[in-house]
């Protein structure tokens, strides 16, 4: 039993060692003590682990003590974690070194690292930071992208709405930050999403190529929300007809999750896309929501290519 504090000592004073010992092998003691701190949240680990978050000069040992916290769960380290994502109250931006430190690609990383450090500790003390960054234009958009994803996983009623109104402003101009938060709204599962994501998904009709991504990501998030609603059900059966395979294929997949038997006629007639994983897709969802009885009527069908058929066979008992 001696073990354990002697060694949670020694790594102590390797972390804290800070220039005298080389940053790769600290990373690795930061690790190690993580390990340990799984099994006991020791005071003098913890508060090792947050003096480097407030002390430490070195960004990547900054962003490993944040994956750390993040990883073993230690909700004592939110405050500190926040201050790094607001960039305040840590020595590194109090006086950082180059003077250009703060608005730089380095700074944005840790920002970002401390986003989804946050996503992971899923507190609800970082929900109104975050959304001050989400709601604000004036920053980073990577930034925001993280802030946004990480809102999802905090999986917190509060930020429901103020990301559907992010999704709804057409004063926003970011479709990154927008696929962000469509795919937030999927994570946080909330049925008052689903009409704005589904606005949405029919302004963006028609529209080749740029949107994409986002229409994924909303039919995605409506699947993974997975309420029947007339007019979901309805924008899914059209979203079969996109030219993109991508989103044919996520359509089939949300309509599945969804659940609506009333969408049957429309997949089946998917089984016959040219693309092959759509039509794989089609056949299962098929099965899923009509049982047998569709694989059956399906078979009896003329004219299904080999493949096809051997595809719905194997579905048959």
């Amino acid at each position: 039993m001696e073990a354990v504090p002697k060694r949670l000592y020694e790594l102590v004073d390797v972390i804290e060692a800070r220039e005298q010992v080389p940053v790769d092998q600290r990373l690795r003691a930061i690790s190690t003590l993580g390990d340990l701190l799984l099994n006991d949240l020791s005071e003098v680990g913890m508060s090792c682990l947050l003096d480097c978050i407030r002390l430490e000069r070195n960004s990547r040992v900054i962003t490993h003590v944040m994956s750390v916290l993040g990883r073993i769960k230690a909700e004592d380290g939110v405050p500190a974690i926040i201050d790094v994502l607001l960039g305040t109250h840590i020595d590194l931006y109090d006086r950082p070194e180059p003077v250009d430190f703060v608005h730089g690609d380095e700074s944005m990383r840790l920002r970002c690292a401390a986003a989804q450090a946050l996503g992971k500790l899923a507190d609800n003390r970082a929900i109104i930071p975050m959304m001050s960054i989400l709601n604000n234009r004036d920053e980073n958009y990577r930034l925001r992208l993280a802030v946004a994803e990480s809102l999802g996983k905090l999986g917190d009623e509060f930020a429901v709405t103020p990301l559907i109104d992010i999704l709804a402003d057409e004063r926003e101009k970011s479709v990154y930050l927008k696929e962000s938060v469509a795919k937030a709204l999927g994570m946080l599962g909330d049925i008052r999403a689903i009409e704005p994501l589904i606005d949405m998904l029919e302004s963006k009709r028609g529209i080749r190529n740029k949107f994409n991504f986002l229409k994924e990501q909303i039919i995605e998030a409506v699947g993974r929300i997975g309420r029947p609603n007339r007019k979901a059900t309805d924008s899914l059966l059209e979203a079969l007809q996109d030219e993109a395979p991508s989103i044919r294929l996520a359509a089939v997949e949300a309509l599945g999750a969804v659940g609506d038997e009333d969408c049957l006629e429309g997949l089946k007639s998917r089984i016959f896309d040219e693309n092959d994983e759509v039509a794989k897709a089609a056949i299962a969802t098929v099965y899923r929501l009509g049982g047998e009885a569709s694989i059956y009527e399906l078979l009896a069908r003329e004219n299904i290519p080999r493949f096809l058929r051997e595809e719905l066979e194997g579905y048959i008992p």
